[in-house]
């Protein structure tokens, strides 16, 4: 999670809540369908969980099957099918019968999570008055046997604003897409805006790359032109996704790759990171890309890391996706043809705990050894999400991960990006 520019004078926690919250005493208010927060006539958006107040309320014809969804609680977290509406879905609305899920399994959803006896009506159980879990505090997706993530609220904040977006073909190795962004903490709906550009991201890169002549070089050239694209449509999700003028416009961080044959290119901005974790002890473990950090300019200029990480201002990015943005969002772009091991891309909910490859390695192998039979690039990701907690979870955690079985090593390349503007930089806490 990242705390807003420090330009401008960030506004009090808590103060258009409380005047919304007062505003909705009066006639005409409005309650969030998602979490039943009130809200005032004519809100766009629900401040609470950034649920589209605009959609269509209770009487009005429902969606057709193919936009539906269900409710996903963060017990049991699911990723909707193609096509259809999702929880995690920007401006989500609620649940609807859906043609994916059997009307008695919809019911189930309703249930109240707290008590097991109520149902979830306008936003509250009508037995204990609680409202269900927020899908963000906690979901999972696992497009592949071979590709997952999880995604955690953490246990200091009271919102995530961390967001992922996967995709991956079936067969082992062949291609998928992993998406990171780490929202700006305080500044507004900066939930909303991670989400937007992780998916904004994912869309671009999904299309087959050009591969010219055929070879890899080629298609590792295309693929990182497909990620400086990438980054420029999410920016411009992030941008789009508030409509007027704010003190404090949302802003996010960028991770991402991209594996197709086991050639793995990379691409960031800001703080979120990618690594490369090969099985081989011979074989280097490595951080792909740079961070564009105060602890990173102080790593450049010879201070050690453990000191630079843990320095005041270690977490001032340097640059960022939004309106305030620097000019110059060209990613840091690194390319690898992939051995046996394990692709990551993460927020600093978990590198803070971990920052080095090699011991984040260490780490991985032994949450793998821990599983057993059992691990999964899922079952992974939680294993170091509950690390991450384990450790005091002060910020919102995201772990993706893809595992491959690799045909052979190269040197790794990167394109590093221009240096960013000193003025207006977000902290990331």
């Amino acid at each position: 999670m990242t705390d807003s520019p420090t330009t401008g004078s960030p506004q009090p926690a808590g103060t258009a809540s409380t005047v919304q919250a007062a505003s909705a005493a009066d006639a005409g208010a409005l309650h969030c369908p998602t979490c039943g927060t009130a809200h005032p006539a004519g809100a766009s958006f629900c401040e609470a969980c950034g649920a589209d107040l605009s959609a269509p309320t209770a009487g009005a014809p429902l969606p057709q099957a193919s936009e539906a969804g269900t409710v996903v609680g963060s017990a049991t977290p699911q990723t909707a099918p193609a096509g259809e509406e999702s929880p995690l879905d920007v401006g989500w609305t609620g649940a609807v019968p859906s043609a994916a899920v059997a009307p008695a399994a919809a019911a189930d959803d309703l249930t109240c999570r707290a008590c097991g006896q109520g149902r979830i009506v306008d936003g509250y159980c009508d037995h204990c008055g609680t409202p269900p879990p927020d899908p963000r505090n906690h979901f999972v997706e696992t497009p592949t046997s071979w590709v997952g993530g999880v995604c955690d609220i953490g246990r200091r904040h009271a919102r995530n604003e961390d967001a992922m977006a996967l995709s991956a073909a079936e067969a082992p190795g062949s291609r998928a897409v992993l998406v990171v962004c780490d929202g700006v903490s305080m500044a507004t709906d900066s939930h909303i805006a991670s989400l937007a550009a992780a998916k904004a991201a994912r869309s671009v890169l999904d299309q087959p790359f050009p591969k010219g002549v055929g070879t890899r070089d080629a298609w590792a050239a295309g693929a990182g032109r497909a990620l400086t694209a990438a980054v420029t449509r999410a920016n411009e999700a992030v941008a789009g996704s508030v409509v007027e003028d704010v003190p404090n416009p949302p802003s996010c961080t960028f991770a991402a790759a991209v594996v197709e044959d086991d050639v793995i290119v990379a691409g960031n901005v800001g703080d979120s990171r990618v690594y490369w974790l090969p099985d081989a002890a011979a074989e280097p473990a490595v951080q792909l890309g740079r961070d564009d950090s105060f602890a990173q300019e102080q790593m450049a200029a010879g201070v050690p890391r453990i000191q630079a990480e843990n320095g005041p201002h270690a977490h001032s990015i340097t640059r960022w996706l939004g309106r305030d943005a620097p000019d110059d969002l060209t990613p840091h772009l690194t390319t690898v043809d992939a051995t046996a091991g394990w692709l990551m891309v993460c927020s600093d909910g978990l590198w803070n705990y971990c920052s080095e490859a090699e011991e984040l390695r260490t780490l991985l192998h032994e949450a793998t050894a821990k599983l057993d039979g059992a691990a999964t690039p899922t079952t992974v990701a939680e294993a170091l999400v509950d690390f991450a907690n384990e450790q005091g979870g002060r910020d919102n955690i995201t772990v993706a991960l893809a595992r491959l079985a690799g045909r052979g090593s190269r040197t790794t390349t990167e394109a590093p990006a221009a240096a960013a503007p000193e003025e207006g930089i977000p902290s990331d806490g």
